[in-house]
């Protein structure tokens, strides 16, 4: 047999995959195959940082530190890797290694729990980091936060060490990873509200919170124990927190880990709770409900055309179940826009397709905020039911003012409230506390920042919003 043949052979067979051949350019560099030190992947310039014979661009490890170049903050330096506070220095230099102003030398504890973390799992972490498929990798981390969850005392930081990854390009989004650090959390300790006391809702935009009522939703279902019927209260130690809203989405969630892909019984109890509530809760919902179908039947026109009934779901909930498909796509594709898009477009109502591109724009713009300061707890907003007395009715409030001293007077159909600053305040209201005039006032003045709308999104509820001047008394009175 000539030696050609053997060839066409053994490259059939993939044995001959990185053999140089003389005279070959596999990638079109204008390198030859005998010289070129990366045969893949075309690199005309030959960089090759730590001499090892592989290109750098087809080298996981420039600079052969034993951490692969995905992870390795500076992966030209092998004396560094790490930078956990982001300043662009390096641990081994860095003399504040968490920037909390005291120098490592007198720092009880000098590296930041992401950094600690990441250091004890290195092995793990590069594991998930060397596989090429997406969802293959999302899966692996998704894994590995649920034993670091399990090995590690304090789940804050295990969400730490995610956004720290996230923010480094080593994992596509600490969201979808976080609910597992949830699962867990409430599987080992079985109490919703004290896993969620204390925690940052803003970390991983709520997704520990999700996977915490998902776990206690799942348990309920796998006890065969009947649907709780206090459902609509599990949150309610958090009102007056910024966690309260993460709670009642996460509570979405829940309901479709008991109700499976029955998704009129999970809305039909979002639907029960106040205008507000049914918002966030609905959500939630919808999330979870397309995440499932399109991971169990996979994306196909078929699939992704008929999992959003314009003619089954209202108005509100089909635009909600249609954005919701784009957040799930951009999972699903590592938040790639463009990967994403072509998904979108085999949805064949032309609605549910634009919604569906809404959804994944927004996704990804959210997922990019990581580096954005985050607010603080005084100017987050609070979502803050008031509950109207004698009946099951609730006034929605947000606001990033503390709400107190609240009253709803019947027989003049009064509303009055204090505001502990000069917040803005959205208030959804039934139509049936509400006059066609109303005046607001806070401290007795207009508020020159003020709108009002009725029948929101359809529904029989007024929106006041407006934006005082100073703290002090709000009164919402009708006109005679």
């Amino acid at each position: 047999m000539g030696t050609f043949a053997v060839l066409g052979i053994l490259l059939f067979f993939g044995l001959l995959s990185d053999v140089k051949i003389t005279g070959v350019d596999s990638d079109q560099d204008s390198i030859v195959d005998n010289t070129d030190n990366c045969l893949k992947i075309s690199n005309t310039d030959q960089t090759d940082f730590d001499n090892d014979s592989v290109g750098n661009l087809c080298d996981s490890d420039d600079d052969n530190d034993g951490v692969v170049d995905v992870i390795d903050s500076f992966d030209t330096d092998p004396q560094e890797w790490a930078d956990f506070d982001f300043d662009g220095i390096g641990s081994y230099t860095d003399s504040d290694d968490d920037n909390d102003g005291i120098d490592d030398f007198r720092d009880i504890d000098p590296a930041p729990a992401s950094e600690n973390l990441a250091t004890a799992y290195l092995q793990e972490i590069q594991d998930c980091a060397k596989m090429d498929v997406g969802s293959l990798r999302l899966l692996c981390y998704s894994s590995f936060f649920g034993s670091v969850a399990e090995n590690e005392e304090n789940n804050s930081d295990a969400l730490e060490l995610s956004i720290a990854l996230s923010k480094i390009g080593v994992i596509d989004d600490c969201h979808f990873v976080s609910h597992e650090v949830g699962h867990v959390a409430f599987n080992e300790n079985p109490d919703v509200i004290e896993n969620l006391i204390g925690m940052d809702g803003t970390m991983c935009r709520g997704g520990y919170f999700h996977g915490v009522l998902s776990a206690y939703f799942h348990e309920v279902q796998e006890a065969d124990e009947s649907f709780p019927s206090e459902y609509n209260t599990i949150c309610n130690d958090l009102i007056g927190s910024s966690n309260y809203q993460d709670c009642v989405h996460g509570l979405g969630h829940g309901l479709v880990h008991y109700f499976g892909e029955d998704l009129d019984s999970s809305l039909e109890m979002c639907h029960d709770m106040s205008f507000y509530q049914n918002r966030l809760c609905m959500k939630g919902v919808m999330m979870q409900y397309t995440d499932n179908v399109l991971t169990r039947q996979g994306v196909s026109q078929d699939v992704i055309s008929n999992l959003c009934s314009e003619s089954e779901l209202n108005d509100v909930d089909f635009v909600e179940c249609s954005m919701s498909v784009g957040t799930t796509l951009a999972f699903f594709t590592n938040h790639n826009f463009e990967q994403g898009a072509k998904s979108c477009e085999l949805i064949e109502n032309k609605q549910g397709q634009n919604h569906c591109l809404e959804g994944l724009r927004l996704e990804i713009q959210d997922s990019e905020k990581y580096d954005a300061t985050p607010l603080t707890k005084d100017i987050r907003e609070k979502f803050q039911p008031q509950f109207i007395k004698g009946t099951s009715k609730i006034i929605d409030i947000q606001s990033p003012a503390v709400i107190s001293d609240f009253q709803f007077i019947p027989e003049v159909g009064m509303i009055s409230f204090s505001i502990d600053r000069p917040q803005y305040v959205i208030m959804y209201i039934p139509n049936e506390f509400v006059t066609s005039k109303m005046v607001v006032t806070v401290n007795g003045q207009i508020p020159s920042d003020l709108s009002a709308k009725n029948n929101v999104l359809g529904e029989d509820i007024a929106m006041i919003r407006f934006v005082p001047n100073d703290a002090g008394l709000v009164m919402i009175t009708p006109l005679p």
